[in-house]
């Protein structure tokens, strides 16, 4: 009689289950990581973006505009010159000279405070912000911290 025995039917089957199981494993691991790595890669981008565009700004800046801003308060506001630093819901917007653009996409900002420090002859604004991203399992959030002097006060 040739073919195969009950025992080396059960035993193959067996071999193959448990070859699946480590090839999904490995399969949900590597997707997982995938996720992960996508999310934090579109956090660390748009606040990099965003903080550099405000920290150039305030460096370029002569003056801030007291009456518009709202410093030490979330979700702050931020005016030098023509340049204007708000929130519009979860997304950070610059409005420059009437004209208004979004720094952040397909994130949320969920935090943004301005601080003001004026010296004798210096002004310094920090800038803390955090964003959030990702859905379930890959949502996750990222702290942003500047600081700039007004570096046009000097010109």
């Amino acid at each position: 009689m040739r073919g195969y025995t009950l025992l080396e039917t059960v035993i193959y089957v067996s071999i193959l289950a448990v070859i699946a199981v480590l090839a999904l494993g490995s399969i949900l691991s590597v997707y997982k990581a995938f996720g992960k790595t996508k999310v934090e890669r579109r956090l660390a981008l748009n606040g990099d973006v965003a903080m550099e565009r405000m920290l150039r700004d305030i460096r370029s800046a002569t003056s801030t505009d007291i009456a518009v801003s709202a410093f030490k308060t979330n979700p702050g506001i931020l005016k030098i010159g023509w340049t204007k630093f708000s929130l519009l819901g979860s997304v950070l917007r610059v409005t420059e000279s009437g004209q208004a653009a979004d720094l952040t996409s397909d994130i949320n900002v969920t935090n943004l405070m301005f601080y003001r420090t004026v010296s004798a002859n210096s002004e310094i604004i920090k800038i803390e912000m955090t964003l959030q991203a990702g859905t379930g399992i890959f949502q996750k959030s990222k702290n942003f911290y500047g600081s700039a002097v007004l570096r046009g006060i000097y010109q």
